[in-house]
């Protein structure tokens, strides 16, 4: 295991990747769970999120036009972690991940139908 960790080093493999998205009524689209406002004149539009890893930041374009720039959300932004406390930050990581999977997803139980 490597003494130390970048937590994101990941950005440098998504450089120049493309997420499609619609923008929503309020102006909003969201990638891996996180919500960016693009802007209501948009609503409805289709829009293409370029991921720019050097500056940490999305391009939002709209057909031929680059219409913002928007941070990366939930970096963290900081030197490497010892191996632990990266290994400590993906559990917590992945257990907020999944109480919100429970939140949004309801458990339904059928009863029995007969006695």
């Amino acid at each position: 295991m490597p003494e130390r960790v970048h937590p994101d080093r990941w950005l440098r493999q998504a450089h120049q990747r493309t997420f499609a998205r619609t923008v929503q009524a309020d102006g909003r689209v969201t990638i891996d769970r996180r919500d960016y406002y693009v802007g209501q004149a948009l609503a409805g539009q289709r829009v293409a999120c370029v991921v720019q890893a050097a500056s940490q930041h999305f391009d939002i374009w709209h057909g031929d036009s680059r219409v913002k720039q928007l941070p990366i959300k939930g970096l963290h932004e900081g030197p490497a972690l010892p191996f632990e406390e990266y290994v400590t930050l993906m559990k917590q990581q992945a257990r907020s991940e999944y109480r919100q999977y429970l939140q949004t997803h309801l458990r339904y139980h059928q009863g029995h139908l007969w006695a």
